[in-house]
């Protein structure tokens, strides 16, 4: 039986990728309906050219899109408004856990301690945790906040154990990206089991993986 039970939060837990999709098509819609001159489609696609040149928390990406265009000032604010208020809605309605989280992890806890390391902002952490009700379940979240560091630094892996009081060897950690949480714990030396229904990134890196997992409720078997 392992001492605790570590997961990564998007696309482990939460059903991170399929709300950005959602919410990213929602805020094309409302630039192009509020009077962007520009197709859909490709407003859409430049939200994602935004993220992966900046990453997905960046803060200026619908002004990013909308700055090329050279709007009137007000126009462009209230374009990049309408863009915000409609991934707001979007994603307060559509942020949920993977079918079968919230249970297996109920089920855990009586069993060991269950905590999370992400490389999320403390305050995007926490939203998404309250929003998908999670938020109540775990002994520690550990965001890129608290050290500073992202995975697969040994850092983050580390302050959430000892909050545990917890050695690696005693851990599982779970996780999606095969370059960042099953190397960054692998090796620390705890054990790793990857989640591949939320795998969206090919592997770069050879990490020996304890377990795989193509549905969260196979945590309960591995436990066993």
């Amino acid at each position: 039986m392992f001492k605790a039970i570590l997961f990564d939060l998007d696309n482990t837990l939460l059903d991170f990728w399929s709300f950005k999709q959602k919410a990213a098509r929602a805020a094309a819609k409302a630039m192009v309906r509020k009077g962007l001159p520009e197709k859909e489609s490709k407003v859409y696609k430049r939200i994602f050219e935004v993220y992966d040149e900046y990453g997905v928390e960046y803060q200026k990406t619908f002004y990013q899109v909308i700055h090329p265009y050279k709007l009137e000032v007000g126009q462009a604010e209230r374009i990049q408004q309408a863009a915000i208020v409609a991934y707001l809605k979007s994603k307060f309605n559509s942020l949920r856990p993977y079918s079968g989280v919230t249970s297996t992890l109920r089920k855990l806890k009586k069993k060991t301690q269950i905590g999370i390391v992400t490389d999320a902002p403390r305050n995007k952490a926490w939203m998404r945790l309250v929003l998908s009700r999670l938020d109540g379940l775990f002994e520690t979240v550990v965001t890129t906040d608290d050290t500073m560091l992202k995975k697969p630094h040994r850092a983050p892996f580390e302050s959430a154990l000892r909050k545990l009081k917890v050695d690696a060897k005693d851990a599982l950690f779970v996780g999606d990206n095969n370059d960042r949480d099953m190397l960054g714990a692998k090796n620390l030396g705890m054990k790793v089991c990857l989640a591949k229904y939320g795998e969206k990134f090919s592997r770069t890196k050879k990490v020996k993986l304890d377990y795989e997992i193509k549905n969260f409720k196979e945590l309960l078997d591995i436990i066993k």
